[in-house]
């Protein structure tokens, strides 16, 4: 019985290790959920890397910039950007990626989010080539 639930623990992972995974998995760019995340995101990079005192406190102007239905390594992703507003009003692009099966465990989408002059060790590459 242990080799029964060993062997489908093991084709469980593979497939999702192995299987593609389509566009309609991920949610649009302006999804609460979405939104969220890259709310979240942008708070922790504030927070801990950029700490310009200036926060972003709203996303508005979504849009999908391009979508890669099977891209490499077999996952979709969705590029998006927005538009975001600081404490200060100041008008700033963002620029972030939904991947799929990119969260826990490979089993979710994923979302990485910069805002274009604040990742200040490129971690997005120069001018958030990365999730653009």
């Amino acid at each position: 019985m242990k080799q029964l639930y060993l062997k489908l623990f093991g084709a469980l992972m593979l497939s999702a290790v192995t299987g593609t995974a389509s566009a309609a998995y991920l949610p649009d760019c302006d999804s609460a959920s979405v939104l969220s995340r890259v709310n979240n995101t942008l708070a922790i990079a504030e927070t801990n890397v950029v700490q310009s005192g200036d926060p972003v406190i709203a996303i508005e102007h979504i849009s999908q910039s391009k979508l890669l239905e099977q891209s490499e390594p077999f996952f979709a992703k969705r590029y998006c950007k927005a538009t975001g507003y600081t404490e200060t009003g100041k008008k700033t692009a963002i620029y972030y990626l939904i991947e799929a099966n990119a969260g826990f465990v490979g089993y979710e989408y994923g979302v990485e989010a910069c805002i274009l002059g604040r990742d200040p060790w490129r971690i997005h590459g120069a001018y958030c080539r990365s999730v653009r």
